[in-house]
C-alpha cells in the first residue's frame, strides 16, 4: 500500500467551514479516507489514528452508492487498479526470471482468449458466418470451459445448406424433478411443434426383456432413446433420435398430452437485456425453426421455454413478451413502398403528353422567331 493513500485527502469542495474534529480550533482541511474524520493538519491526523486505531486506508471493496461516488473515490479506484497492474507485471517478471510457467491452458485457435472471450476455430467461424448470411441469426460462442459450450453440437450442413441445431427445451411449470432436456441434430427446416407432438404420441425404443444389449460390430452406445420422424418444410421426412429422459417424457404426456402445441406459449429469451427485466420473444411452433430464429441472438444454441400460460413474473421481476424482431431497414422499406403505392388524389392528375402536331407547331414557331431576330440585327457602322 503506497504512503500517499494512507495520508488524509483534501476535500475539494467543502460545502461550509467545518472545525477540526480533533483540536476543534482550526478549520478542517483534510478528511480521513477510511472514516471521513475531518482534521486540520498532519499532527491532528496522526493523533486521530493513534487515539482511534484507524488505519487511514480506505476499504476498496466497500460498496459506494452512485450518489456518493465523488472525485476522491474515483482517484482511489484508479490507484487501486494501477497497483494491481504493477503487481501483476512484477509477478510476471519474477516468474520469467525464475523460469516458472503459468498453469492452465494457453490460448489457442479453439481456446479461450483474453478476458475469457472465446476464440473461434475455423469450423465455428464458418457456422457463425453461414448462420448470419443464410439464416439471419447471430450465434455467440462462450468460453471453452463453460458447460453450455461443451454440449453444443450445432453444425452447418453444407450439402443441405441448413443449420443442424442443438436445442434445449425447458418446461418451467414442471416444478418437481427434471424439467428440461437437450436435443442434438435438429434440422432448422423442421418444426418444434412437430417434435413435441410426435414425442408425446411416441413410445420408448423397444429393449429386450432381460435388459441386455444386442452385441455387434455397430453397437450403439445409447439405446435409451425415442426414435421419431420429423417432417421438414419441403415435406421430406428426417429420422430423429430424441434424448429426452423417460421420466420427463411420461410427465409431459400426463400434463400436456391433451394440449395442442399451438395452444401452448413458446418463448425464447432475448439476449443483452437486464436480468431484472426478463424479455422473451414469441415462437410459433408450427413454423420451421429457422423462420423463428431470424434476427435473434443465440448464446451457443437456442433454449426454448414452453408454458401453458404466458408468465407474468420470473424471480419477482415482471416479464416482457415481444413479437418476433423485424429489422428497421425492412420496416422503412415497407413504409416507403406503401407511400409509392398510394393512389393520386383527384386534383393531382398527371399531365398528358403533348400530341405530335403540337410539338411540330411549337418547333416551327421557335425557328421562325430565331430567323426574324437574325434579320432585324444590323451590323455596326464602320469607322470610315
Amino acid at each position: 500500500m503506497s504512503e500517499a493513500e494512507t495520508q488524509p485527502v483534501a476535500d475539494p469542495l467543502p460545502p461550509t467551514k467545518v472545525k477540526c474534529e480533533q483540536c476543534n480550533d482550526h478549520d478542517a482541511k483534510y478528511k480521513c479516507p477510511k472514516c471521513f474524520y475531518r482534521t486540520c493538519s498532519l499532527a491532528c491526523s496522526k493523533q486521530h489514528k493513534a487515539s482511534s486505531g484507524c488505519s487511514g486506508e480506505r476499504d476498496k471493496a466497500k460498496f459506494v452508492k452512485r450518489a456518493e461516488y465523488d472525485a476522491n473515490t474515483l482517484m482511489s479506484d484508479y490507484g487501486f487498479l494501477q497497483d494491481l497492474a504493477r503487481d501483476h507485471a512484477n509477478l510476471a517478471h519474477d516468474a520469467e526470471e525464475k523460469g516458472v510457467k503459468a498453469k492452465g491452458k494457453q490460448p489457442s485457435s479453439g481456446g479461450g482468449g483474453p478476458s475469457g472471450m472465446a476464440v473461434l476455430n475455423r469450423a465455428q467461424k464458418n457456422i457463425v458466418a453461414r448462420a448470419k448470411s443464410e439464416r439471419q441469426v447471430h450465434i455467440r460462442y462462450m468460453s471453452p470451459g463453460i458447460q453450455r459450450h461443451k454440449i453444443n453440437r450445432t453444425i452447418w450442413a453444407t450439402s443441405k445448406a441448413r443449420l443442424v441445431w442443438t436445442v434445449e427445451i425447458a418446461v418451467p411449470e414442471l416444478t418437481e424433478g427434471l424439467n428440461k432436456w437437450v436435443e442434438s441434430g435438429f434440422h432448422d427446416v423442421c418444426k418444434l411443434g412437430d417434435l413435441w407432438s410426435r414425442l408425446l404420441l411416441s413410445g420408448r425404443s423397444p429393449r429386450p426383456a432381460d435388459g441386455s444389449v444386442e452385441e455387434g460390430p455397430r453397437k450403439r452406445a445409447r439405446t435409451d432413446s425415442t426414435r421419431i420422424q420429423l417432417t421438414s418444410d419441403d415435406g421430406a421426412d428426417h429420422p430423429f433420435s430424441s434424448a429426452i429422459p423417460s421420466e420427463l417424457l411420461q410427465r409431459l404426456k400426463v400434463e400436456y398430452g391433451q394440449i395442442l402445441p399451438e395452444d401452448l406459449v413458446w418463448l425464447i429469451r432475448v439476449q443483452d437485456t437486464p436480468a431484472n427485466k426478463p424479455t422473451f420473444c414469441k415462437i410459433n411452433p408450427c413454423e420451421p425453426l429457422y423462420t423463428q430464429l431470424r434476427y435473434q441472438t443465440v448464446l451457443e444454441f437456442p433454449t426454448i421455454y414452453v408454458y401453458k400460460q404466458a408468465p407474468e413474473e420470473i424471480a419477482g421481476h415482471v416479464v416482457a413478451i415481444v413479437e418476433p424482431h423485424v429489422p428497421v431497414i425492412e420496416q422503412v422499406s415497407a413504409s416507403a413502398n406503401e407511400e409509392l403505392e398510394e393512389p393520386l388524389a383527384a386534383d393531382e392528375e398527371l399531365e398528358e403528353p403533348a400530341a405530335a402536331d403540337d410539338v411540330c407547331e411549337s418547333e416551327t414557331a421557335e425557328e421562325t422567331t430565331e430567323e426574324t431576330t437574325e434579320e432585324t440585327i444590323e451590323p455596326p457602322p464602320s469607322a470610315d
